[in-house]
């Protein structure tokens, strides 16, 4: 059983021990792209994990980071029905 995390790493770890360190974002995002194994290619968790894990490697020499996802207010259909009985919005 392959454990996604730590060969991902591992195989990210590798790569940029064999990159020069004055290498630039561009060819780090393009050796990461050839080094990926291919599982990491052909299953949805693979491609998931390795994109996770590469996004991490690569924030560190430049790639701007996601921006944060909104969090809302979620009501439950229930807490929904509450809101209105009480004259508030849903």
């Amino acid at each position: 059983m392959i454990d996604w995390q730590k060969t991902a790493s591992g195989v990210i770890g590798e790569v940029d021990r064999n990159l020069p360190a004055d290498a630039d974002l561009v060819t780090r995002k393009r050796v990461l792209r050839v080094a990926r194994p291919w599982e990491f290619a052909s299953t949805s968790w693979g491609k998931k994990v390795w994109a996770k894990h590469s996004r991490k490697y690569l924030e560190k020499f430049g790639l701007p980071p996601l921006k944060a996802k909104a969090v809302e207010q979620h009501l439950s259909p229930l807490e929904r029905l509450m809101a209105k009985a009480k004259g508030g919005e849903a």
